[in-house]
């Protein structure tokens, strides 16, 4: 039995409407949740005034396939007496006293059947943190989300324009 074109087209459009409807309600599903840091730290002093390379707080980048997210110790490193008197940088000292990692929350995912290396772009195709990222070292607070929306067409046209593999099984699992 054929169904009538204008009972698949209510159809396609019933269902459109329910995403619509539904997708602001489950914000970590569409990938637009607004994260919340538990230290709002400013990227801008410490890249920007400061001129502290990315690597300084993110010290897997050269070495693994991850970035990483900076470890208590590493904040320590600068910040284990006080250095000014915001409140924000009082936050890494309450984490060491209780011996727990500063909670950060990741804000740039891959889907998982991509296979994304730190060290190949960085350190092997000279990428600057900027070009995947952003200009973070502006952020004056942790974005809430993505400040480069990273998608596949984003990707593929960075390769080609860096003359680097578009092979699907380069980056696909």
């Amino acid at each position: 039995m054929k169904l009538p074109w204008n009972i698949i087209l209510r159809f396609v459009i019933a269902v459109a409407v329910l995403v619509a409807i539904t997708a602001p309600l489950f914000p970590s599903l569409t990938g637009r949740a607004n994260i919340t840091q538990p230290i709002a730290f400013n990227h801008k002093k410490h890249a920007g005034e400061l001129g502290f390379p990315c690597t300084t707080c993110h010290q897997s980048v050269e070495a693994r396939t991850f970035a990483g997210l900076p470890q208590t110790e590493t904040c320590l490193t600068c910040h284990a007496a006080a250095l000014t008197k915001n409140p924000e940088e009082e936050k890494i000292r309450q984490f060491a006293a209780k011996k727990e990692i500063i909670p950060w929350k990741r804000i740039y995912r891959m889907p998982p059947d991509v296979f994304f290396s730190h060290r190949r772009h960085v350190v092997l195709g000279k990428v600057e943190c900027a070009a995947c990222h952003g200009k973070m070292a502006e952020q004056l607070v942790p974005p809430a989300r993505p400040l480069v929306n990273q998608t596949m067409n984003w990707c593929i046209t960075c390769h080609q324009e860096r003359r680097a593999s578009v092979d699907c099984n380069a980056c696909h699992k």
